[in-house]
């Protein structure tokens, strides 16, 4: 679907008055390095929850009236995106990854359904007439897996806590000061109106139990059973490092919901289609859109369609002086085709990349901005000006006397990208030596900053436009996965602008002001999008059913179909 500009003005007025007035009541295949060595160790939870978290291997047993009666336990399997590491907030992994599997364990003031934001442990919350302190009113009655009820104490000490310790997923950077009003009521006043708070800190920010981790001095060395108390619909019972497998039991005493499964299983496959087919799990999340797709009409089968939440773009190290020139990165645009690109390497399943950074289908796409279609004769031009030049006849420009000749750093999944990547640009005469490794290394590099060009992907691409935060000189707002170190692009009007987005409480000129960002940037090109891919995921409808796409994703933009409010709104099928 796209998105008109008027469209675009009716989701933002909506934002809009939600932001203000508050919320009513609602009722890869590829295995991530563990997070910590001690993670190693296979964890259970057992011992620390006051109500019985023991479920039976094949039965459970459920009094009705005076009978008992012996019922086969809900056991639902999915397959993980990777894994994510210790599930602990400070251990787990600052990608999608490690937010997924937390998310279970653990919860937030706000979150999100299929339909946008719904107010969670807080039960309402209010603004204030300059728009800079919210003041929260928590749902009675929440307690912890361990008994211990959740107060107003444990969101101040959260905020407090993460200040100090700053987590890797959410920054409190935008708070000045947390203040408990009461037992079930709490004001945070922010440094300045942030539009964004409810989106980027609210729906985003995990509880902890402030009489667990007050006593934790270093939570990224924690690893203790209680490491993992929280409030969420499940509980961890174990994880397995070395195969990244997660097994969760049903927390009897959620708040939110009857959880409608005993036992949920996310494990790392290679084949998640296979797997679903077999009936190894019951839903393929990670599985490619065109594997996806190609179950639709099977028996059992539900196939889900979902916003395109991930890009894969092309990243420059600007110590590099022919590669921090702005021609230069121009000429590279018009090197590419990106259609191509998508055609040939991955099967059609997306959109090619356009130069504004925002994704053609969210409604605050720019559609004005400079288009780059692939124009090697212009690309040439451009190198030219900027004074590139063959002086040897190899066939390889030299700029300022330095051959550009430059290492390509990509996954191990993408080489047919690579090879596609180092012939257009051989066309204009820049010359790439493709160096592939796995994903998780090459998004490590990315944020040391230890590479040239890089060609990559990553979520945490949806709903706020908070997340052009990676583009800024301070990323403080944009999750870590999106970001890259070592000498950055900078831009005083875009850093300028983007502060002002941030503050703007009109939508009509916000939208302004994210239009004028995406002009910059398809000028500038500080990155370049090759392709926005396409979602789907499938699932066996006998077993369960009721899964959906989180609007704008999970957190910010994770695009999976992991939302544990599923777990309370789906159906138990299987007898």
């Amino acid at each position: 679907m796209r998105f008109t500009k008027t469209m675009r003005k009716g989701v933002s007025m909506i934002l809009a008055a939600a932001m203000i007035s508050g919320l009513t009541a609602c009722g890869g295949a590829k295995k991530e390095a563990a997070a910590t060595d001690a993670a190693a160790v296979e964890t259970t939870a057992a011992s620390t929850t006051a109500a019985s978290t023991t479920v039976a291997e094949t039965t459970k047993t459920q009094t009705e009236g005076s009978e008992k009666k012996e019922t086969a336990e809900r056991v639902l399997r999915m397959d993980a995106m990777s894994n994510a590491g210790y599930p602990a907030p400070y251990l787990a992994s600052s990608k999608g990854a490690g937010y997924a599997v937390l998310q279970y364990i653990f919860d937030t003031l706000v979150w999100k359904d299929d339909k946008g934001f719904v107010n969670y442990l807080a039960e309402s919350y209010s603004v204030s007439d300059d728009n800079k302190t919210y003041t929260f009113k928590l749902r009675p009655g929440v307690k912890f897996n361990d008994g211990e009820p959740f107060t107003a104490e444990d969101v101040k000490f959260t905020f407090d806590y993460m200040t100090e310790h700053p987590y890797s997923w959410v920054s409190t950077s935008s708070v000045k000061e947390v203040r408990v009003v009461d037992e079930l009521t709490v004001e945070i006043e922010l440094n300045k109106v942030y539009v964004a708070f409810i989106a980027d800190v609210a729906a985003n920010l995990l509880m902890l139990p402030k009489h667990i981790y007050e006593k934790v001095e270093d939570p990224t060395t924690y690893t203790e059973k209680d490491a993992f108390v929280g409030t969420g619909p499940m509980m961890l019972e174990s994880y397995d490092a070395e195969a990244g497998v997660y097994t969760y039991v049903k927390n009897p005493n959620y708040f939110y919901g009857d959880v409608q499964i005993d036992r949920l299983i996310l494990s790392p496959y290679e084949d998640p289609k296979t797997a679903l087919l077999n009936g190894d799990i019951d839903a393929a999340t990670t599985t490619s859109y065109k594997q996806a797709v190609s179950m639709k009409g099977t028996d059992n089968i539900t196939v889900l369609e979902g916003q395109s939440l991930w890009l894969c773009r092309m990243y420059f190290n600007f110590d590099n002086e022919a590669l921090a020139t702005k021609e230069v990165r121009q000429a590279i645009s018009y090197a590419i085709n990106r259609q191509e690109i998508l055609d040939k390497a991955f099967n059609g399943a997306g959109i090619a990349g356009t130069a504004g950074y925002v994704h053609p289908e969210s409604p605050w796409y720019n559609a004005n901005v400079t288009v780059y279609d692939q124009d090697v004769e212009k690309a040439k031009t451009l190198l030219a000006d900027a004074g590139a030049a063959d002086s040897n006849g190899d066939g390889i420009l030299e700029f300022k006397g330095e051959p550009m000749s430059y290492e390509l750093l990509i996954s191990d999944k993408d080489e047919s990208m690579a090879e596609m990547l180092k012939a257009y640009l051989a066309e204009v005469g820049i010359e790439l030596t493709v160096k592939s490794t796995d994903d998780n290394t090459v998004k490590s590099l990315i944020q040391e900053g230890n590479f040239t060009i890089v060609a990559n992907g990553h979520g945490s691409f949806g709903g706020d436009p908070k997340y052009m935060a990676c583009l800024a000189t301070d990323t403080s707002g944009a999750a870590k996965v999106t970001t890259q170190g070592g000498t950055r692009w900078q831009n005083d009007e875009y850093d300028r602008i983007f502060a002002e987005s941030l503050q703007e409480l009109d939508q009509t000129k916000r939208e302004e002001l994210v239009d004028r960002l995406q002009e910059i940037v398809a000028d500038e090109l500080p990155t370049i999008v090759l392709y926005y891919k396409s979602n789907a995921s499938a699932y066996n409808n006998t077993v369960f059913d009721g899964f959906y796409y989180t609007m704008d994703g999970i957190s910010s933009g994770i695009p999976y179909l992991y939302n544990k409010l599923i777990l309370t709104t789906g159906t138990w099928k299987a007898e």
